[in-house]
Parts: C-alpha cells; structure tokens; sequence
C-alpha cells in the first residue's frame, strides 16, 4: 500500500488535474470542427470566417494545450514512478499519441486549414459556391480528423483503463 502514496500526494494530484484539463481544452474542441463544416453547403460565404476561427482555436487552445498536456504526462508519471513505470502500455501508447498529435497538427492540419482558407476566399471572389477543390480538401481534412478522434478517444480509455497491468 505503501508505494500508491504517490498517487495521493497532492503534487500527484495537481499534474493529474492540468493533465487532464489540457485534454480537455487541447482536444474538446476538435471533436467540433465536423459539425461547423456541417453547416457550409448552407452558408458558404461563412467559410473564410468559420475556417479562421477554427485556426485561432488551434493556434491558441490546441497548440499550448497540447504542450501542457505532454509537460503535465511528464510530471505525472515522474510523481507515480513508484506505482507505475515508463514501460506501462498506457504511458508508452500516451508517449506515441501525443508524438502522433504533434506531427499531424503541424504537418497536416495547419498548412491544410491555410490551404483551405485561401481555396474558399479564392472561390468566393468568384462567386457564391464552394468549388470541387474546397470540397476534396476538406474530405481529406475530414478523413484524417475522424481518425485523429479515434486516436484520441482510444488514448483516454488507455489512460483510464490501463490495460495489461
């Protein structure tokens, strides 16, 4: 019983707490971009302005949190080293996700959502629709999204489950 005392150690418990709130405000609010491209066939001219918006969530929700969230595992694990170690599953499958999430964020999602910007501001000065590129754009986006969120949701039940132990 002695080695769980970590856990209950109130340092253990504030990373346990910005590791899980950086969850929350990096990562909720992705699961909502499906549905703001939801609504574009009925308001296209939304598109430039609903697009910037979902890159200002990602540049100051996303980005930092993400930072947050992988300083907080850090200091999480560090402070339950004695319950669990690097070698678990779950820490090393959190390790591989949050790597994963970094690269497709920087490598995918940013220079994809500034590419789709400019599609929907270039069509748009042409007039009222969004063409067949905006559309293939954003299918890509949406693909890799769905399996981000997979990534995601299968990285918490992980981390709260902890199987193999």
């Amino acid at each position: 019983m002695l080695e769980f005392a970590a856990i209950y150690d109130a340092g253990y418990k504030i990373a346990l707490f910005f590791h899980v709130i950086a969850v929350v405000v990096a990562l909720g609010p992705t699961f909502g971009y499906g549905i703001f491209f939801s609504v574009l066939p009925k308001y296209p001219r939304a598109a430039p302005a609903m697009i910037e918006g979902m890159r200002r969530i990602d540049r100051y929700l996303v980005n930092p949190g993400m930072v947050i969230l992988l300083i907080a595992g850090i200091v999480v694990m560090a402070d339950s080293s004695s319950v669990w170690d690097g070698g678990n599953f779950f820490i090393v499958w959190g390790f591989l996700a949050i790597i994963a999430l970094f690269g497709v964020q920087h490598g995918f999602f940013a220079p994809q959502m500034t590419r789709l910007q400019e599609i929907a501001e270039k069509d748009l000065a042409a007039g009222d629709e969004l063409g067949a590129e905006f559309n293939a754009t954003s299918q890509k986006i949406a693909q890799v999204g769905a399996a981000t969120g997979i990534l995601i949701v299968l990285t918490v039940f992980f981390m709260v489950y902890k199987p193999f132990m």
